[in-house]
């Protein structure tokens, strides 16, 4: 059996490669290697590795990089620990192929260990494009040492031929993020607002901002009080906000939204949903707003209205039901009362929920052929 090690370090990350990890696990072909790390094994993100264990997945390995958000400098060495744990594991577990998805910067410790130790590495939504943080420099790295490519659309695909000069082991998949809306049994409202202990006869909001790595901390914080003014603007709204993840400026961000929502009724906070009651608010919201990636391709799946703010998604293919604005409180109150009005548009851009059997079945192909 072909040992496949696939690599998840964030909560957002494991929601999208969750059907790649289970199709792997299910293989009589296949032998799953799990390696968590990074904001999985932090306090301030609610340990989110114990998601992982309740779906059942036997975890390889834990490579505690002692994450933290607070500065650049202790990023850079969270990275360092990252290198030697996984210089490690590589060499205990012995994978036939690595596979990791996305831009974030624990990556580049990861697959640079991988390189190194002769590993063939997997990289999943390679060649999209986030101008508003350094994800664009660390997804390009990445995709430049991966042997497989798994670009979500044709754009993408497009974007790394011109990176790579090659076509060759690159395949326009969808988004795996997308196969969850068609696996997973979500709950109705009425079960959702009794889970959230949400009025089911008032509108619901998910909200979700993490900062933009190329602004200085204080415009992050600007950014996320003058989100906070024009939520104070809405009626008889309730908002449900997930925390920043762990990009330098997080804790700040998570700093206030812990205040606001010690003191406002109408918030409430999680440092993580978990999947199901995640993807079962979204579904039922009136609407997201913030600038995760989710907002961008997961919400045009189910058709909820986005507010996406600033920059961190710039560069990306924005589906009819997102509506862009600006930082400044002006512009997001102006985005919020517009989606506020908005009707539901379903735009299945980013795919079409069947990706997860795609990919395993390109990379059973490579090993086995």
């Amino acid at each position: 059996m072909k040992k496949i090690c696939i690599v998840t370090a964030a909560r957002s990350e494991y929601g999208v490669l969750h059907w790649v990890i289970d199709e792997v696990n299910n293989d009589n072909e296949l032998d799953l290697q799990l390696i968590v790390t990074g904001a999985h094994l932090s306090s301030e993100q609610g340990f989110t590795y114990k998601f992982i264990e309740q779906d059942g997945y036997t975890i390889s390995a834990k490579v505690d990089m002692h994450l933290t958000s607070d500065d650049k400098a202790n990023l850079v060495r969270s990275m360092g620990k990252c290198s030697e744990g996984f210089a490690d594991v590589f060499e205990d577990l012995k994978p036939d192929l690595v596979v990791v998805l996305g831009d974030r910067y624990e990556l580049l410790p990861i697959v640079s260990a991988a390189l190194v130790m002769r590993i063939p590495i997997a990289h999943i939504s390679g060649g999209d494009v986030t101008e508003g943080a350094i994800d664009d420099e660390v997804r390009n790295a990445v995709s430049m040492m991966s042997t497989l490519h798994f670009p979500g659309v044709v754009d993408s695909a497009k974007n790394l031929y011109r990176m790579l000069g090659t076509n060759n082991n690159v395949f326009a998949v969808g988004e795996p993020g997308l196969d969850s809306f068609l696996r997973y049994d979500l709950w109705d409202k009425e079960t959702t607002a009794k889970e959230l202990n949400l009025d089911v006869h008032k509108k619901w909001c998910l909200v979700t901002l993490h900062p933009e790595t190329k602004i200085p901390l204080e415009e992050n914080i600007k950014m996320v009080q003058s989100l906070y003014v024009s939520m104070l603007q809405t009626n008889d709204i309730q908002f449900v906000i997930t925390k920043a993840n762990t990009d330098a400026g997080g804790a700040a961000i998570n700093e206030f939204w812990s205040e606001v929502a010690s003191k406002n009724p109408s918030v409430q906070l999680y440092a993580s949903l978990g999947q199901i009651r995640y993807l079962s608010f979204m579904k039922h919201a009136d609407m997201v707003i913030g600038n995760s990636s989710s907002g961008i391709i997961e919400a045009p799946f189910m058709g909820t209205p986005v507010v996406n703010i600033g920059d961190r998604q710039k560069g990306r293919h924005i589906c009819k039901n997102v509506i862009c604005c600006g930082r400044s409180q002006e512009e997001i109150t102006k985005a919020i009362f517009k989606a506020d009005n908005a009707e539901r548009i379903i735009d299945t851009y980013w795919g079409d929920g069947h990706s997860s059997e795609r990919i395993v079945a390109e990379i059973k192909k490579y090993l086995l052929s």
